[in-house]
């Protein structure tokens, strides 16, 4: 069963005009935004990037010291030290 449609209204010209000119903007906007946020970034990512390195380094000293740690106390517990009685 076929629908029957209205037949298409013109739209005015002021309208199509404005439509135009939002769309416009609306990508101008993003654009000009998008350039903001990403100058804003390029001067944090450093800073960032740098205390993820220094937290890292920090950990796997941490990790060293520990292993190092285990491992006398490993030794010391498999061989006792011999006492003279």
């Amino acid at each position: 069963m076929p629908r029957d449609f209205k037949a298409p209204v013109n739209v005015s010209p002021l309208i199509r005009f404005g439509r135009w000119s939002f769309l416009l903007l609306g990508v101008t906007y993003g654009a000009t935004r998008h350039s903001y946020l990403q100058k804003k970034e390029d001067k944090t990512r450093d800073v960032r990037h740098q205390k993820i390195a220094d937290r890292e380094a920090k950990i796997a000293a941490e990790k060293k010291k520990f292993a190092e740690e285990e491992i006398k106390n490993l030794d010391v517990m498999f061989n006792p030290p011999k006492t003279v009685a």
